[in-house]
């Protein structure tokens, strides 16, 4: 099998159909710039397809490798606020005004793929097998796997979350390789649900190496950062990263799939530096992770879990790590539960005086005005008294503050996690929350994305707010129609939630014109509404002037 007779989009073979009944790519398309052109050989070997993704450093391609015979892919060196590259040309042109961070960067692109590779061997990684300098940049090609996201997988889930014993297992694994990577010196700095990916082995596994001026704000190449799973000083320097950046995402991740939410943001985090958790989760979940969560994603560097091992043995609850963790505790921290915590006994103490106080100062004044009012005389009060009887005798009707409804302002909720706001005690005195909940394809599972009233909108106190709350992606099964009219599999399908293409198959005249023959994706599985379908069928049969005259010429020749 040569590349020739490949899709770019997915390296199967199609011979010389140029869309791909498979995936649907079009192997006419062009690349825009600055990527590869399509079929760029690398290495002598390498055939470029598609970019699958463009982020960070780089953009990663699909590819076939012509000595193998196999699907990799290639991640190309490409910080395109660096460089220049011109449609249909594969050489990279540095930028006058970035030499130097472009090729000191393209040293540590090239270090830390060596080293990389020499750690194959790790369970939670996608091996790299070569490394090529080429075209002014360099590039790194790794095994090609059939995965989905961390992200997706829990989207997908009927829930949103799992169960710690199901994280557990996929997680451990994750942070034994994670923990020998910083042996070798190599930070992610970007481990989030969408760099961990889960193949068909059902193991996960750690994707997205960068750089690490990629991975942090400040620099001069564009970063990608995943919000609540990027630790605070990863918003300043890269040398303030280590360790402890790579412990607090693993420990963000951990907590979305367990609670089904992503974490607040390290930058909102500041200034109310507390870990969150439900009550229905923080009773189902055991103290001793609860407690390596809260450690884990402190926002402090210097006081949050220093290393990978020490974060695994505290998921683990042994008794050295939650003894040590009992007498070095020296911040009080907030895990909303059901119970009421020392916080909130101090807080009603504070209240409780207050109020006192209070309480004393109407007292002093009631006293300086029943002192004043004898010093005016009980004539002035009798007058007093008449003004006051006179005047309501002649308006009954004056309003009176008496039984007036408290106005408060509504908030915006869209974004936020419902089961945080509906579990709030405050919020529950402000609003009578109702929810409906709806599919989206844009937001997490247990996210509020719509409100009836909106934000600064002045309400009584207690009044009914509608929330609107995300079901995550819905999925559906893929009917199987092969042996059906296509017209038939076109309604059923487009009634089912999904987008038809159809592809023709050459008919030698044996076949009904329009028969589906097969579908892609594959049919019995679930997939996400809205998906496109690719339906192969039947074309028409050769026309009758055409057999014949095809008959003559075979007689003639």
């Amino acid at each position: 099998m040569t590349a020739d007779n490949l899709c770019m989009g997915c390296m199967k073979e199609i011979g010389n159909v140029q869309q791909c009944p498979f995936c649907g790519f079009h192997n006419d398309t062009v690349a825009p710039a600055p990527y590869l052109p399509l079929r760029t050989v690398i290495g002598g070997r390498y055939t470029v397809g598609k970019v699958i993704s463009a982020s960070g450093d780089g953009v990663t391609y699909i590819a076939w490798d012509t000595e193998s015979r196999e699907t990799v892919t290639v991640r190309e060196f490409l910080p395109v606020e660096n460089i220049t590259r011109l449609q249909g040309q594969t050489e990279v042109t540095v930028n006058e005004d970035s030499r130097l961070v472009f090729y000191d960067s393209v040293r540590e692109f090239l270090t830390l793929n060596r080293k990389l590779a020499m750690s194959r061997n790790l369970s939670a990684l996608i091996p790299v097998i070569d490394i090529i300098e080429e075209n002014n940049t360099a590039y790194a090609v790794s095994e090609y796997l059939e995965t989905i996201t961390l992200r997706d997988f829990l989207l997908k889930s009927r829930t949103g979350y799992l169960g710690w014993d199901r994280v557990k297992t996929l997680m451990m694994p994750v942070l034994t390789t994670v923990a020998s990577l910083h042996s070798m010196d190599i930070y992610h700095r970007g481990i989030s649900p969408n760099t961990l990916v889960l193949g068909r082995d059902g193991k996960l596994r750690l994707t997205g190496f960068m750089i690490s001026s990629a991975r942090c704000l400040k620099t001069r190449v564009k970063p990608e950062m995943f919000p609540g799973y990027a630790a605070i000083e990863q918003y300043h320097d890269v040398d303030d990263t280590g360790a402890w950046t790579d412990v607090y995402g693993i420990a963000a991740v951990i907590y979305r799939a367990l609670i089904g939410s992503t974490p607040a943001e390290a930058s909102e985090r500041i200034t109310n530096d507390k870990l969150m958790i439900p009550p229905r989760f923080a009773e189902a979940l055991p103290a001793y992770l609860v407690s390596a969560l809260d450690h884990a994603l402190t926002i402090e560097p210097g006081d949050r879990t220093a290393t990978v091992d020490e974060l695994r043995e505290e998921l683990s609850g042994s008794p050295s790590t939650m003894a040590s963790n009992a007498i070095h505790e020296v911040r009080e921290r907030e895990v909303e539960a059901p119970t009421t915590t020392e916080d909130e006994v101090a807080e009603r103490k504070r209240l409780e005086k207050l109020a006192r106080q209070e309480q004393q100062k109407h007292e002093q004044i009631k006293m300086a005005l029943i002192a004043f009012a004898i010093c005016l005389g009980i004539g002035v009060l009798a007058l007093g008294g008449w003004l006051t009887y006179d005047h309501f005798k002649n308006n009954p009707n004056e309003p009176t503050t008496e039984g007036v409804a408290q106005m408060i302002e509504v908030p915006n909720f869209v974004g936020q996690s419902y089961s945080r706001i509906s579990n709030d005690e405050v919020q529950k005195t402000r609003f009578k929350f109702t929810v409906d909940y709806q599919y989206s394809d844009s937001a997490e599972a247990g996210v509020i994305i719509g409100q009836n009233l909106e934000a600064g909108t002045q309400i009584e106190q207690g009044s009914e707010l509608k929330l609107t709350v995300s079901k995550g992606i819905e999925y559906v099964t893929l009917i199987d129609v092969s042996g059906m009219d296509y017209n038939k599999a076109f309604n059923l399908l487009t009634e089912a939630g999904f987008v038809c293409k159809k592809v023709e198959k050459n008919n030698d005249g044996s076949h009904t014109a329009n028969e589906v023959i097969t579908v892609t994706p594959e049919a019995g599985k679930e997939y996400e509404r809205g998906k496109e379908i690719y339906v192969q069928v039947w074309g028409a049969p050769p026309t009758t002037a055409t057999t014949t005259r095809e008959n003559i010429l075979n007689r003639l020749f």
